[in-house]
């Protein structure tokens, strides 16, 4: 088992002031905003020129889906050259080789040779990963990530379910992440892990109540770690209300009236925003005492969120849509 990183306060002292400046240099409300109104996705873009993005020239969705991957890359690129523990960095890439593992396995069974769905920013880049798993070079990835890899391809193989083979690949993910969390020695984000295990446990009941799925199902789709046990919830699963009731000692408590509305076939899409601005809560209340991971944290994720809201309004100029339905996507996080 990997060693916890020793890591001192002060070790954090350049970084911290380096991420606040940073992190004002980030896409604001006030931009976005100007963004959403725009007359064209190409009056859209300038508001990023103005705020120092890379110039387009000719702008369409691939281009920009590129542009998107390197300033993320270029994120963690740089955070993790500063960083004096880079595996904190890590753990934010671990998400991109699962996205495209399950990218891979799909298009293995399809017989789809290349897939614009691929993301940069992974451990492994798209071209390596689907070297490795197409000459079955197993032996060159994490053993959690390549047992997960092998058991969704074979799961798809012999049920023609994705769905089946995704939530292997997804526990697989939250397991590399959490070992990864505690392995960096942070509290914080061994907390954040475990509530993000948490929130996926929560969707999962949510979502296989209301396609009137039985236990057994549901416990294909539950994620161990969080800190309401697997077990106990597939138990509870008996009585819905029960299941959802086991969250109450978490921090998604708030929003569990939501997930009992949503069973019954209320907005799910508004129950899992909810759900998901929980893990954010988290992040921007946790209190920095000190210099400590805290401040690099909150960048990389305000990162994410700069990318994902660019590419939400970027995709409704592209398609003509709406500034209000555009708008009501941000809220949602589509």
């Amino acid at each position: 088992m990997a060693r916890k990183v020793k890591i001192k306060d002060t070790d954090y002292l350049f970084i911290s002031a380096y991420v606040h400046a940073k992190g004002a240099k980030l896409i604001g409300n006030e931009q976005l905003m100007r963004m959403l109104e725009a007359k064209s996705a190409e009056d859209a873009y300038k508001v990023l020129e103005e705020n120092g993005w890379p110039l387009a020239g000719t702008l369409d969705a691939g281009h920009l889906a590129q542009i998107l991957a390197e300033r993320r890359e270029e994120a963690f690129s740089d955070m993790a050259s500063l960083a004096p523990n880079p595996k904190i960095v890590d753990l934010f890439r671990i998400r991109y080789d699962y996205h495209n593992a399950k990218v891979l396995i799909k298009s293995q069974a399809k017989g789809i040779k290349e897939n614009e769905l691929l993301l940069g920013s992974g451990r492994f880049s798209p071209k390596k990963l689907n070297e490795i798993v197409l000459e079955e070079r197993y032996q060159e990835l994490p053993k959690t990530f390549a047992d997960a890899y092998i058991d969704a391809l074979d799961t798809l193989s012999r049920t023609g379910d994705p769905q089946i083979s995704d939530f292997i690949l997804d526990r697989a993910y939250f397991e590399e992440y959490l070992v990864s969390a505690r392995e960096t020695g942070s509290r914080f984000l061994t907390d954040y892990a475990r509530l993000t295990i948490d929130s996926y446990n929560l969707k999962a009941v949510v979502r296989s109540a209301r396609m009137k799925k039985d236990g057994n199902f549901l416990k294909q789709a539950l994620a161990p770690g969080g800190t309401v046990p697997v077990a106990e919830i597939f138990d509870a699963y008996i009585s819905v209300d029960m299941a959802i009731a086991l969250f109450r000692k978490t921090a998604l408590r708030k929003i569990l009236d939501l997930a009992e509305e949503a069973v019954k076939g209320g907005r799910l899409t508004e129950f899992e925003r909810l759900t998901d601005s929980v893990s954010a809560i988290f992040l921007a209340d946790a209190k920095t005492e000190g210099f400590n991971e805290k401040p690099l944290i909150r960048y990389l994720f305000a990162v994410e969120a700069e990318i994902s809201a660019v590419r939400i309004i970027m995709a409704g100029q592209f398609s003509g849509l709406p500034a209000e339905t555009v708008r009501k996507r941000l809220r949602e996080g589509l």
